[in-house]
């Protein structure tokens, strides 16, 4: 079962919703691609809940369906789990038996300007409560960057924060915690009916430097997976003995320096955001919402099959913030730049902030594109429609 909505759904998601026939909510996003000729099999809110009673798993293609979630499903404990996990100062609080040395606090947006800023440790990170897309997200070294930070989010949160419900991006309250050490990675994962978890994409969440808190490179391959795949198993086991959720998609992104994992923020009922989790897709052509929906297992050796060598990633590649609303993402020059792009996903809507998604290969010989894509200067990109 599925609920489409705004920022994006691919065509890869729309087709294999019409081949097995899934049931889509009715909402204005599924009428739309309906509209547009897709014959999606919908149903209306009373249909869709009796439906899920019935099926007991869904899906959410973006937070943005949330809301819906919260005026019309009677599963209180979904709800609650949904909220849990979605509002990151909850979650520590629920997770702080298992890091208790870890410090954060959370404190109303107006009056971050009043805390003092000399009486920090740092480095820090500040950012929402509930939130999306790195959007408020500031990684702190000193009173100049906070102070930097503070006028940042005074001048410009509300303006992102607008884009999405305040079930998406809290605008009210800020979480102040220390900053993890270690490479950042990220999770798509689902919980069966007994709680045990499955995962269907490893990825590193690659960075150009340690200010850098954009969603631009993950990257994944079967040597990660040889590496992680049961220390991360072992993590999610770990954490769901205090979560105790099942039958729950989970997008989650942590901190491990090789003996901790520590989580950053989870994103509940989805994989990774975009239909950027299809990245399983082209590795496998599995596509990860069918395996989550249908409880499909796939293990590594037949995930990477003839693919051993190679690194596929995804990206993001933001909008300029100073570009104007009929430029356009530049996909001839940007194809012409890498190795191999699988697929290119444009995103017309100046107001998402993205550009374009992408799903690329790299082979051991063209290892430097991944750094050169983290330095990409969005400008280079952009040209007028």
């Amino acid at each position: 079962m599925l609920i489409l909505e705004k920022p994006f759904v691919s065509n890869t998601l729309i087709k294999t919703a019409i081949e097995k026939k899934l049931p889509v909510l009715k909402n204005a996003m599924s009428e739309s691609i309906v509209a547009a000729g897709q014959p999606l099999t919908l149903y209306n809110d009373e249909q869709f809940v009796a439906e899920y009673q019935k099926r007991g798993r869904l899906y959410t293609m973006s937070e943005n369906a949330l809301g819906w979630l919260v005026d019309h499903l009677p599963n209180k404990e979904l709800l609650d789990n949904i909220a849990m996990v979605k509002d990151k100062a909850t979650f520590r609080r629920i997770c702080s038996d298992m890091y208790p040395d870890f410090f954060f606090c959370e404190e109303e947006i107006a009056k971050l300007d009043k805390i003092e800023a000399e009486k920090l440790t740092y480095p820090l990170v500040l950012k929402p409560s509930v939130g999306f897309l790195s959007a408020g997200v500031h990684v702190v070294h000193n009173v100049d960057e906070w102070n930097a930070a503070i006028h940042d989010i005074q001048e410009n949160f509300h303006k992102v924060s607008t884009q999405f419900p305040e079930f998406v991006i809290g605008t009210q309250k800020f979480l102040i915690e220390e900053y993890i050490r270690g490479e950042e990675y990220a999770v798509d994962t689902y919980f069966d009916e007994k709680g045990n978890p499955t995962i269907l994409n490893i990825f590193h969440h690659r960075f150009a430097n340690e200010s850098d808190t954009s969603d631009r490179l993950y990257c994944s391959s079967r040597s990660l997976y040889d590496q992680y795949e049961e220390p991360f198993m072992n993590f999610l086991i770990q954490l769901n003995k205090v979560l105790k959720l099942h039958d729950f998609p989970m997008h989650i992104e942590f901190r491990y320096d090789g003996k901790k994992a520590i989580p950053i923020e989870i994103n509940p009922l989805r994989f990774a955001g975009f239909c950027l989790n299809e990245l399983q897709t082209h590795i496998s052509g599995l596509h990860p919402i069918i395996a989550y929906l249908e409880n499909i297992h796939i293990s590594k050796e037949e995930m990477w099959k003839g693919k051993e060598q190679d690194t596929y990633s995804f990206l993001v590649l933001e909008r300029p913030a100073d570009s104007t609303d009929d430029e356009v993402f530049n996909e001839k020059k940007f194809r012409k730049d890498m190795m191999d792009v699988l697929e290119l996903r444009p995103l017309a809507d100046p107001t998402v902030g993205v550009a374009a998604t992408a799903f690329i290969r790299t082979d051991n010989a063209h290892k430097a594109e991944l750094e050169h894509i983290l330095h990409l200067d969005m400008h280079d990109y952009m040209i007028k429609n």
